[in-house]
């Protein structure tokens, strides 16, 4: 308790030099968090007969009298009742009503009386307009009965257009030091000594995990340590974004934060298809998030109808996730209730659940075909059935419309406060900021409102999870839960960070360019734990991160297999463009002819073929693992079979793909989802943390035998060496991307002379992949 008041005062000091302060700006929404519970106009009866939601009513004061005394806050009830001690009869908010207000909003409030608690031109919230919902209009240009016509959406395959980057490496370059002076300054102000920068070695692997997701191989990282260049940093780190593998590694950020599920259905796989090409043309971060928010169709016509997909039948929450994935705000719980620990309430999380009022998920049943058939009185086998109700009609699900622009949303049956009845309807409105113009689409203005310039969160948020991804801690944490009075824990740095981003006009690689080319993401690893308290970090050194499962994975395929980026999975059966249109040409294909071709010969032999083209790839393929083929692959049925038939990979575990390549998420069994992969159900929820069933993996696993395999890269790269001395480089250069040293070689040497061979090296490269030194990124 005397701690926050003596923080308070502290502040009150500081905040006393600034300009005078604004009600409407600065007091108004602390009111609306810490007191609008019980003392507005919502409530029906509100305590003591205090209201707080209109100037008038605020100077009337309540059952007991006055409670603000101007010029004197230690004397006025409103600051009195904020600044009692927690679970104190009387603190505003009540206990379990919310968090007590802070030090630095106690000095807002203490502050404004002290100034005289002037209001301004606010005279109150304005009541909510009554007024009805215009007449529904159905079948809209986004409506499934207008799809592939002149007026409605149609299959467009024409590729998203490259966005190369901008920025010159001489801007990126002065960017980066603005950052580091940034940062500089920061360190100073909190007397934290600058630390040294990342040797070569340490910046090759962290570079490739970064960017790419993966290790260096030997020939990678002997190339790039060898080199002279002054320059060779920022070469590497460019050619690194040139890649595949940044769409690669990148997805995974993405899939994480935007809930990439791609096994749902066949059609699911659109969605990661979509989000990989869009990393792979470099989409603008702001038509990136509009796209999502706005995606309407069939999945292989608009493989972004995924992220609607993810909530399908449930607007609300997909609102949320909306405000939560691109604003970084968290409001959920005003949903059902008054936000508790935001100023949000409840009619303005439904009037912004209005904007997406008119949606409608699938539309194509499963029983779209059989009910066509039942229509037209064609009577069908059994076989046609199954064919024409599963097989045939999951190409088309989790399809969105938005057949109604005119659809509002109704307060739930439930709704308990005074200002709107229970089931009336309330029109779109945002929560702050000028309210979007509505031409015909509700979500396209709520889509046009997120994303623009002028919203005060957008680009914050953005540029903040971007941060922290790259550096390891956020500037505002947690990165979800940003709020009216939030402040950055170095505001001029994420001023600047905001202003690259709208410069950068959101190319995403431009961004990340800077990021990586700073001295501040180039510096030496901390020695030591993160505080528990991160606003208590300054920079003192790059913290120790663990690999994701998705690193730590596709660092072990790149000692497997050669050219990972090109190897695909799960999907590539069915995002060719060929087999986009052939399923938009049944789509429209008239039910009479769809059955006279697809009779039961037929169905059979579709099958038959692609049991023979398979038969034909494992002969191809010429496995000679006893290990059972695609261990680690799953259900390989929508998978193409390139990755049996390409020389490149004959013999090699089908399921050493790439993560991305896998299914999104992998089956719960798999490595990646062991070592802290998410479910993708929830919003950000991958892990880092370790577990027994990750040492066993590591200690058990068949990934050894893999590694072992006699077609392997780094069995091959251990075979070309003479020496065993030479093969031992040949494996820590590899695993850990150093030579041993001769502690290394001394212990390697006593392995070897109790195993010879083959069983030596491969014990030894077991006991690398479990060291703290391969798993974590220095």
């Amino acid at each position: 308790m005397f701690i926050r008041i003596a923080a308070m005062i502290s502040l009150t000091q500081s905040i006393t030099a600034l300009a005078v302060i604004d009600f409407e700006h600065d007091v108004l929404p602390i009111i609306q968090e810490k007191c609008f519970r019980c003392h507005s106009a919502r409530i029906a009866a509100p305590e003591g007969g205090v209201l707080l939601d209109s100037a008038d009513a605020i100077k009337a004061g309540g059952d007991y009298g006055s409670i603000v005394e101007k010029m004197q806050p230690e004397k006025s009830v409103l600051f009195q009742r904020m600044t009692l001690p927690e679970g104190r009869p009387g603190i505003m908010p009540p206990t379990g009503k919310g968090d007590p207000a802070t030090p630095e909003q106690l000095a807002v409030i203490r502050q404004w009386i002290k100034e005289g608690a002037r209001f301004g031109n606010w005279e109150g919230i304005p009541e909510h307009e009554k007024n009805k919902p215009p007449k529904a209009v159905g079948n809209t240009r986004l409506s499934l009965q207008k799809y592939g016509t002149e007026e409605g959406l149609r299959l467009d395959l024409t590729p998203e257009p490259k966005h190369p980057v901008k920025m010159s490496n001489k801007l990126v370059r002065a960017k980066a030091r603005e950052i580091d002076r940034l940062i500089k300054l920061h360190r100073k102000a909190n007397t934290v000594p600058k630390p040294q920068p990342a040797t070569d070695r340490i910046f090759v692997r962290r570079a490739y995990l970064g960017i790419v997701g993966r290790i260096p191989t030997h020939d990678e990282a002997v190339s790039f340590l060898a080199s002279r260049d002054p320059g060779k940093r920022t070469e590497l780190i460019d050619h690194l974004f040139s890649t595949e593998g940044y769409v690669s590694h990148w997805f995974h950020f993405w899939a994480d934060l935007l809930k990439v599920q791609t096994t749902r259905f066949p059609s699911s796989v659109y969605y990661g298809e979509w989000m990989k090409d869009a990393l792979r043309s470099n989409m603008p971060y702001d038509q990136f998030a509009y796209k999502l928010i706005t995606a309407t169709g069939m999945p292989y016509q608009n493989g972004a109808t995924g992220w609607a997909a993810s909530d399908a039948n449930m607007a609300p929450d997909h609102m949320a996730n909306n405000m939560q994935a691109f604003l970084g705000m968290q409001l959920q719980c005003a949903q059902c209730h008054d936000h508790p620990y935001d100023k949000w309430n409840q009619y303005e999380f439904q009037s912004l659940t209005s904007y997406f009022g008119g949606m409608r998920w699938n539309g194509v049943a499963n029983k779209h075909f059989l009910n066509q058939i039942e229509k037209s009185g064609i009577s069908i086998s059994v076989k046609q059935e199954k064919y024409f109700g599963n097989n045939m009609a999951y190409r088309y699900r989790e399809a969105v419309w938005e057949p109604v622009f005119n659809r509002w949303n109704r307060l739930p049956k439930d709704y308990q406060y005074a200002d709107a009845k229970p089931r009336e309807p309330v029109p779109p409105q945002v929560i702050f900021g000028h309210q979007p113009e509505i031409i015909d689409s509700p979500r396209e203005a709520f889509g046009r409102w997120v994303t623009s310039e002028e919203n005060q969160w957008f680009t914050v948020a953005v540029a903040n999870r971007l941060w922290k991804k790259v550096m390891g801690v956020g500037l505002i944490e947690p990165v979800d839960h940003i709020k009216y009075d939030t402040q950055a824990q170095i505001p001029a740095l994420m001023t600047y960070l905001e202003k690259i981003m709208k410069e950068a006009d959101y190319n995403l690689k431009d961004f990340l360019r800077i990021l990586y080319n700073t001295r501040t993401w180039q510096m030496e690893t901390l020695s030591a734990d993160l505080p528990e308290n991160l606003a208590e970090y300054h920079y003192e050194g790059r913290p120790l991160m663990r690999m994701s499962g998705e690193q730590m994975w596709d660092s072990l395929v790149t000692l497997a297999i050669v050219d990972p980026d090109e190897r695909k999975g799960h999907g590539s059966r069915y995002t060719a463009p060929e087999y986009r249109t052939y399923a938009d040409k049944l789509y429209f294909t008239p039910i009479e002819e769809l059955v006279a071709y697809y009779t039961d010969d037929v169905i059979d032999a579709e099958k038959a073929a692609r049991k023979q083209a398979e038969k034909e790839a494992y002969k191809l393929f010429n496995s000679k693992s006893k290990r059972k083929a695609g261990r680690y692959g799953a259900n390989f049925n929508t998978w193409s079979f390139d990755h049996m038939t390409d020389p490149r990979w004959h013999g090699l575990d089908r399921g050493l793909v790439r993560a991305s390549e896998l299914a999104s998420p992998a089956p719960a069994y798999h490595f990646v989802r062991q070592f802290g992969q998410s479910d993708r159900k929830i919003i950000g929820t991958g892990r880092t943390d370790p577990n027994v069933t990750q040492v066993l993996n590591m200690l058990n696993g068949p990934i050894h035998y893999i590694l072992d395999n006699d077609r392997s890269v780094l069995s091959k790269k251990i075979a070309g060496q003479e020496t065993q001395e030479e093969k031992l480089n040949v494996i820590f250069r590899s695993v850990l991307t150093r030579n041993p040293t001769p502690e290394d070689l001394e212990i390697a040497t006593a392995v070897l002379s109790a195993n010879k061979g083959r069983t030596g090296n491969r014990m030894i490269l077991w006991a690398l992949l479990n060291t703290r030194e391969f798993m974590y990124i220095q």
